[in-house]
């Protein structure tokens, strides 16, 4: 059994390490229930670290795993600082592009597409692959694809057409099982049905949309995104399952629920 000595915690993401003769291994945990992309910075005296600096790795949830090694400077006192960055996700998750994902909301009902990729009001840069269904506050909203709920915020009343409104979205996100993202964004206050860990199917309720955060009107705002290395997500384009085929939806179309 390893005899750790935890010496930096930030969050959910702790670093230990077990003195050895000639160096140090360093270890880091991951408490999340998702993975964790981490960047490891070391400020090193008399040692020598055994591979590239800053450390990057992924963590799976509650994986402690070996990062580093230290190596000691022969008859030399040593000393070294830290510091840590991490963000939710893998840089190295990849998408599965020959997944078709269910319309995000019921068989059979129909809305339209107000802003698609591309979309001229909000859905530029690591954003242009989002999707925005028109639909009124209180419309039930299905998951598009399977996979374990990550994120729910239901807190918020405001919203607007100005970015003012950015940060008080009520949302949930679910991670796949390619280690992607899917954000439903703008539900109503305690709009959410599911709760942090729970496994959802495609086609499953998971809330009620709404109007909160930088939103001129009711609707659902869909994307699939991925963790970027630095931090932050890239929006990544996906297919549907429609009565017309398996197809990238169309702004400005309707479609209903299959």
């Amino acid at each position: 059994m390893l005899l750790l000595v935890a010496f930096q915690e930030k969050d959910s993401v702790t670093l230990f390490t077990q003195d050895k003769k000639d160096h140090i291994e360093v270890f880091a945990h991951n408490a999340d229930i998702y993975p964790v992309t981490i960047e490891v910075f070391f400020n090193l005296e008399n040692l020598k670290a055994n591979k590239k600096l800053p450390y990057i790795t992924t963590l799976n949830p509650n994986q402690r795993k070996h990062i580093v090694d230290l190596m000691k400077m022969k008859d030399k006192n040593w000393n070294f600082e830290s510091s840590i960055r991490y963000y939710m996700g893998s840089i190295y998750a990849r998408h599965d592009d020959r997944h078709a994902y269910t319309l995000p909301f019921a068989k059979g009902a129909e809305y339209r597409l107000t802003q698609g990729f591309n979309g001229r009001f909000s859905h530029k840069g690591d954003l242009r692959h989002a999707l925005d269904f028109q639909m009124k506050e209180g419309t039930e909203v299905y998951a598009a694809r399977a996979g374990k709920v990550v994120t729910v915020t239901e807190k918020y009343i405001l919203g607007g057409g100005t970015k003012e409104y950015i940060d008080y979205a009520n949302y949930i996100t679910i991670i796949h099982d390619d280690g992607t993202f899917g954000d439903y964004s703008h539900l109503r206050k305690n709009g959410a049905v599911v709760s942090v860990g729970d496994n959802v199917s495609a086609g499953q309720l998971i809330g009620y949309s709404g109007s909160t955060g930088f939103a001129t009107g009711p609707h659902l705002h869909f994307v699939v995104k991925k963790t970027k290395k630095g931090g932050g997500y890239i929006s990544i384009p996906v297919k549907f399952t429609t009565k017309s085929g398996i197809i990238f939806l169309r702004e400005g179309n309707t479609y209903r629920g299959y």
